[in-house]
């Protein structure tokens, strides 16, 4: 993925943000996510806000590994040469959408906000874009798309009913698909993952279609690492309102406190084409939430006991 020669690049039309597919080698298909930020830029305002943080997908990606969750794709950073390595594989309809602006070349391509080239995302005066490959899975795994049940409602004045019911979780225990298999430990999973990397924008989550007991599968997390001093606590709701956490990912944080956290990732992140991936702020930010995170896991063994602690 970070050396393969591309041999067709198409817009990808599913999603809200500009993405490309690319195809390289041996029929590799891969999304390639643009960047639209600097390493130290802050995106404030709701915890959903702004476009897509390119970085992000990879440093979730390592995340998810550290964490031994294993259920995020794989993602490597790669610059890109638009005029050498994009425009001579491109689609007719990719390259109805480039145009040139302050002596640069940009394009829109097609999304829910590609709207035209106020939209679109430019190269470098050089023609370098950098971005990142987020691997396709293979097309005979299928993917079957759920309603997250702690989604929020994007709505202004609007409250998710997990927000203002004291025994929601108990309500979603009674719910066939939570109360036996690994679902319910899988969402719970993810909003320990989420809070870490700060992505507020979960709406839904995909499993393997065709299996009952199917992992919870860990997608696009480009809304992840947008502000540092940002510690969305609601994220956790599933874990707090549900009191209940694996044993194995409980003593998987427990080994990774302390700073550990932050000193393995980056170290694993150094390796990566677009070094350095994530600021140091972003790092520390991580260490502050596991602190969190052990915190409420006590605030639940002391109030629930040890039964909190799923084997």
């Amino acid at each position: 993925m970070a050396r393969g020669n591309i041999t067709l690049a198409d817009f990808g039309v599913k999603g809200t943000q500009l993405k490309l597919t690319l195809t390289l080698d041996h029929k590799q298909k891969v999304v390639f996510k643009p960047a639209w930020y600097g390493r130290d830029d802050i995106i404030t305002g709701t915890p959903y806000s702004g476009r897509d943080r390119h970085n992000a997908e990879i440093a979730a990606f390592h995340l998810g590994r550290i964490l031994e969750l294993r259920r995020t794709p794989l993602a490597i950073g790669r610059r890109v040469d638009i005029h050498r390595d994009i425009k001579p594989v491109a689609t007719e309809r990719l390259l109805n959408t480039f145009f040139e602006k302050d002596g640069q070349t940009c394009f829109y391509g097609k999304c829910l906000y590609c709207r035209g080239p106020d939209d679109g995302v430019c190269a470098t005066t050089a023609g370098v874009m950098e971005g990142t490959l987020v691997l396709w899975l293979p097309n005979d795994f299928k993917l079957k798309l759920h309603k997250h049940p702690w989604s929020r409602t994007y709505k202004e004045g609007v409250v998710a009913r997990w927000m203002k019911e004291d025994d929601y979780c108990d309500k979603m225990r009674r719910i066939a698909r939570f109360s036996k298999g690994p679902r319910l430990l899988d969402i719970i999973d993810t909003s320990i993952f989420d809070y870490l990397i700060g992505n507020a924008d979960r709406h839904h989550y995909e499993t393997f279609e065709g299996y009952d007991d199917s992992m919870l599968i860990i997608l696009d997390n480009g809304k992840s690492f947008g502000n540092p001093d940002l510690d969305e606590r609601t994220i956790l709701a599933p874990l707090y309102q549900c009191c209940q956490i694996r044993a194995s990912t409980w003593q998987r944080l427990l080994a990774l406190q302390d700073d550990v956290l932050s000193q393995v990732l980056a170290g694993v992140l150094a390796n990566d084409p677009i070094a350095p991936v994530l600021s140091q702020r972003h790092l520390d930010a991580l260490d502050r939430r596991l602190v969190y995170i052990l915190d409420v896991i006590q605030g639940c063994i002391t109030r629930v006991g040890m039964g909190a602690i799923v084997m």
